[in-house]
């Protein structure tokens, strides 16, 4: 992901989306689990994941990893950088996600008010089919925050 936006309230309408495709490695899952101190075997030994989930052939992504990187993308595309996560209600994960699936993620403005930013979250498989959704509140930034960012940003 790469910085890209830095949006204030004023800046934002209902409505407005933000779309990323994204999939995850064995390395990205070995490092959050060891990270987060997640030891589930789902996540490191196929062989559990398929006793869990049968018919898949690899290890789960921890659904909280798939939150974090939705979480990067209020942080970097919509409303970008400066954001800060007020709440992050998800949903169950409907099915896993293995290393190498592309899952993808759609963030829509559904709501603004007193400065505050609602999302509904989808996160949906190559078919179509939801894997998991959520909802959001975002406190965007600022215009002191922005122009701050418009003259240092990388």
């Amino acid at each position: 992901m790469s910085l890209s936006q830095c949006l204030t309230a004023a800046m934002l309408e209902v409505g407005m989306r933000h779309v990323a495709r994204l999939s995850f490695t064995h390395e990205q899952v070995a490092q959050y689990c060891a990270l987060t101190g997640d030891q589930n075997a789902i996540h490191r030994e196929p062989a559990a994941a398929q006793l869990r989930f049968p018919g898949i052939g690899d290890i789960v992504v921890p659904g909280g990893l798939i939150q974090t990187t939705v979480s990067g993308l209020f942080a970097t595309q919509l409303p970008g950088d400066g954001s800060l996560g007020l709440t992050f209600t998800p949903e169950r994960l409907r099915q896993p996600v293995c290393p190498g699936d592309e899952i993808l993620v759609s963030l829509e403005i559904t709501r603004i008010r007193g400065g505050i930013v609602e999302f509904d979250i989808t996160v949906d498989d190559p078919n179509g089919n939801r894997v998991t959704s959520a909802k959001a509140k975002v406190l965007p930034p600022d215009e002191p925050y922005r122009q701050w960012w418009a003259a240092h940003r990388p």
